[in-house]
C-alpha cells in the first residue's frame, strides 16, 4: 500500500508561508514621542510642558495629563485629562459651550375660566396691568464672555462658559476650522484652561 505524499508537500508550504508572516510585521501604532513645549513664560507654562501636534496647529498641556485616545504616525490623541481638567482638539465646529442640560427655564401665567366659557377678550388699545408679570424666564447658566485674540495671524475666538459647576473654555477658529476646548470643575482651576489656549500656534501652511 503506497503512503500519501500530501504531508510531506504540505510542511514545506506552511513553513514558507510562516517565514513570510514573520517578515511582515503590522504597522507601528506606537505614540509619538513626547515633544517639549516650545511656548514659554507664559503663566504656569514651563518647559515640563508638553506639545500636543493636532492637525495644522499645536498646543501644550502639563507633562503630567494623560491621554485619551488613539494616537497617528503625525498627531497626538484628540483627548487629554489631568487633577485639573481635560482638554480636546478637533477640526470643524466646537460642540456646544455649556454643559448638557437646559440653560434656562420659563415660567407664565395661567388664567382658569370655568369650563364652557370664554374669557374676556382684551379691548384694543389697552395695554395689560404691568404689576402682572404674563411670564418670566430664568437664567440658569450666565451668558458666555466671548474674547477675540489673533495668534499668528489667524483670527481666534476665545468663549468662557460657567454652568452648573462645570467651566468650560473654547477657542475655535473659521480659517483654519478648528477648535480647542477645556473643562474644570472650579474656577482656579480654570485658570489654568486658559494658559493652555495662548499656547496655540498654527504651522506656516494653514495661515
Amino acid at each position: 500500500m503506497s503512503r500519501d505524499p500530501r504531508p510531506a508537500l504540505l510542511l514545506p508550504i506552511l513553513s514558507f508561508a510562516l517565514m513570510v508572516a514573520c517578515t511582515h510585521s503590522p504597522p507601528s501604532t506606537a505614540p509619538l514621542a513626547i515633544a517639549p513645549c516650545r511656548v514659554a513664560a507664559v503663566g504656569p507654562v514651563d518647559s515640563s510642558w508638553r506639545q500636543v501636534r493636532a492637525s495644522g496647529f499645536t498646543f501644550c498641556i502639563p507633562s503630567t495629563w494623560r491621554a485619551s485616545g488613539p494616537a497617528s504616525d503625525t498627531l497626538d490623541p484628540k483627548g487629554w485629562a489631568g487633577p485639573e481638567g481635560s482638554v480636546t482638539w478637533g477640526l470643524g465646529r466646537p460642540p456646544s459651550i455649556y454643559p448638557p442640560g437646559p440653560t434656562a427655564e420659563a415660567t407664565m401665567s395661567v388664567v382658569r375660566v370655568p369650563a364652557g366659557t370664554i374669557p374676556n377678550p382684551v379691548p384694543a388699545g389697552t395695554l395689560p396691568n404691568p404689576s402682572v408679570s404674563p411670564g418670566t424666564v430664568k437664567r440658569l447658566c450666565p451668558d458666555p464672555i466671548t474674547t477675540p485674540i489673533s495668534i499668528d495671524s489667524v483670527e481666534v475666538v476665545v468663549t468662557s462658559t460657567a454652568c452648573r459647576g462645570l467651566w468650560k473654555t473654547t477657542a475655535w477658529s473659521t480659517t483654519p476650522s478648528m477648535y480647542v476646548q477645556g473643562e474644570a470643575h472650579s474656577a482656579e482651576r480654570a485658570k489654568l484652561l486658559n494658559a493652555i489656549i495662548v499656547t496655540i500656534r498654527f504651522g506656516s501652511g494653514n495661515r
